[in-house]
């Protein structure tokens, strides 16, 4: 049994690596898709995904609020879509200068599982932050609870 968030990490993010991966393929080699366009649409529907595993599995969170999803759209949307998508760029473009002869359907796959590892990292290091306990804010002198701004969660 895996016992820390980590270990539970590693496993989902293989499967959902491996949903993106094939996702991403099959648009952009199959369908003709523009790499960019396939990565955004792959994105997206892992991130669905993603979050109900990780917030109940991987980080246990107990709140399932609004405020988690957000927290958790905000990261999954800057990795998948604007870091991943970067790398993708940057990764096909040494590629062509190196290895001008490499056929496009090793390259775009290849420049995704490339961008997929740095989101990893970048993605599990914001899910911590999105689904840690964080203390609930002090009572008042007299006892009463603090308020809770607007769009929170409240204590957790």
């Amino acid at each position: 049994m895996l016992k820390n968030s980590a270990h539970r990490y590693l496993v989902v993010g293989l499967a959902n690596t491996a949903l993106d991966l094939v996702l991403f393929t099959v648009l952009a080699v199959a369908v003709g898709v523009p790499p960019v366009v396939a990565n955004v649409i792959s994105t997206v529907v892992v991130m669905t995904v993603s979050f109900f595993v990780n917030r109940a599995w991987v980080f246990r969170a107990e709140s399932a609020g609004l405020r988690a999803y957000v927290g958790f759209v905000a990261v999954t949307l800057f990795s998948g879509l604007v870091l991943q998508s970067l790398v993708i760029l940057g990764v096909i473009a040494v590629a062509s200068g190196v290895a001008p002869d490499l056929p496009d359907e090793l390259v775009e796959p290849g420049a995704k599982l490339v961008a997929m590892a740095v989101g990893m990292v970048s993605n599990f290091l914001g899910y911590r932050w999105v689904f840690s306990d964080r203390p609930a804010p002090a009572p008042a002198p007299d006892g009463t609870p603090a308020p809770v701004a607007p769009g929170e969660d409240g204590p957790r």
